[in-house]
């Protein structure tokens, strides 16, 4: 009898562990696959850089294939390194296959930073390591600049990882290459092969459309040049890599960014009847594919949903606020159960930018909270770094730090998971400009 309860409760356990998703600590890896989707257009002097930034906790070596080039590269200890890339890996095209990617490898775990800029127009994204990638994304864009100017629209890159990989898009609003809404656009990658599909001129927000394959691939999504709201000047590139569909969430605190009046935000659905809550307030029940938009968010937010959703968040233009600085970003907010303790980020530009760092700590951890090995709590933050704001936030049980970084390589750890947000916006020189996305989280194999 004591044997049979023995073996019942090894077979529970065994049930158990195998019924718990597995996590990954971030976004750190040594393999990824990176793109970079098209940024706008060429104005005067207004030149494209393509540049990955990589930090490591331990001295590393590997290389970054673009094309037939292969750059090699080390990384010390604690430090952090930024490799410019040949523009040409700029994909200019919609609806063709070509081979655009960027392949890193590494001896050791590296946390990896891409950002795409042009005066004027900037983002960035973090990438995520070619093992967490997935098979389900849906597309997050923006609004088509009005009456179509120039050409800009939502738009996303599929990226293959194995060779043979059949690729199918649904579309929720009519594609540039002239395929209406409603209808399935499907097509064959090979490893290493990209593909950018943008939505039409005059009524082409691809948001919702779902992305389905056959093996493993990369999502970079965004919007070639938006204004956020579509009303107000002027335009800048938003671009993201996807986490897979498997890692939306149900609960999101979104938090406000310095120097800006408010942020947009859209909460999209993964199923039919996903009921949207702001702050306790119900605000509607979406269909899948569909989103619930919110122009004015003047205040953090915490986002309920009964479904998983993927929420993308957006710095406004700069006419849209009353100091007029930056232009739109957009960045994939982390789910509140996807946190981690510790993460590496980096500022990813350099020249005339203010850098800010946004974190949302568990109560249980603000005392633990650490940056750059300063605890913050102490109201001695480390050397460069200026704490703009520290706002209790009882929805979510959690204080919202907003921090003035300077450029570079910042640690941040903490005894409970945080969320980490990283932006920045232009001055001088670089006026007009801004970059954002989140810092990481943790990833479901």
């Amino acid at each position: 009898m004591q044997l049979r309860s023995i073996r019942r409760l090894l077979l529970c356990f065994i049930v158990l562990t195998l019924s718990v998703p597995s996590f990954a600590q971030g976004y750190r890896g040594t393999d990824f696959w990176l793109a970079f989707p098209q940024n706008a257009v060429v104005e005067g002097n207004k030149v494209l850089n393509t540049s990955l930034f990589i930090a490591s906790e331990v001295r590393t070596k590997g290389t970054v294939t673009v094309g037939d080039s292969i750059i090699p590269f080390t990384v010390e200890t604690g430090a952090s390194i930024r490799i410019d890339l040949d523009t040409n890996i700029e994909i200019q095209s919609n609806g063709v296959t070509e081979k655009k990617a960027v392949h890193l490898v590494c001896d050791h775990d590296i946390s990896l930073y891409a950002v795409s800029h042009r005066a004027a127009s900037t983002d960035s994204y973090m990438a995520i390591p070619t093992e967490y990638l997935g098979t389900e994304y849906v597309i997050a864009g923006y609004t088509t600049l009005p009456n179509g100017l120039t050409g800009f629209t939502s738009q996303a890159v599929i990226l293959a990882t194995e060779n043979n990989t059949i690729v199918t898009i649904k579309l929720v609003a009519p594609a540039r290459t002239g395929q209406p809404a409603g209808r399935n656009v499907e097509f064959v990658l090979n490893k290493g092969e990209t593909f950018q599909i943008k939505g039409s001129l005059l009524s082409g927000d691809l948001t919702g459309s779902s992305i389905t394959s056959t093996k493993p691939v990369a999502v970079f999504t965004g919007h070639g040049c938006a204004q956020v709201p579509p009303t107000k000047r002027f335009c800048d590139m938003l671009l993201e890599e996807e986490p897979p569909a498997n890692d939306w969430g149900k609960d999101y605190v979104l938090t406000k960014f310095s120097g800006k009046d408010y942020y947009v935000a859209r909460v999209i659905a993964q199923e039919d009847s996903t009921k949207v809550f702001v702050n306790g307030i119900a605000r509607g029940t979406l269909a899948k594919g569909t989103f619930l938009e919110i122009d004015s968010f003047h205040f953090d937010a915490l986002i309920h949903a009964s479904q998983p959703v993927l929420v993308a968040q957006y710095a406004t233009s700069s006419e849209a606020d009353t100091i007029k600085i930056g232009d739109p970003f957009m960045l994939l907010a982390v789910p509140s159960d996807r946190g981690l303790i510790e993460l590496t980020t980096n500022s990813v530009t350099s020249g005339g930018f203010q850098h800010y760092l946004n974190i949302v700590v568990p109560d249980s951890g603000a005392k633990t909270l650490r940056v750059d090995g300063a605890l913050i709590g102490t109201g001695q933050p480390p050397m460069g770094v200026t704490v703009e704001s520290v706002r209790p936030f009882a929805p979510a049980k959690a204080t919202i730090l907003s921090l003035r970084v300077p450029e570079g390589r910042h640690m941040i750890s903490c005894s409970a998971p945080v969320e980490v947000y990283s932006y920045g916006f232009g001055v001088g020189n670089e006026d007009y400009d801004s970059y954002g996305h989140a810092c990481g989280m943790r990833l479901s194999k």
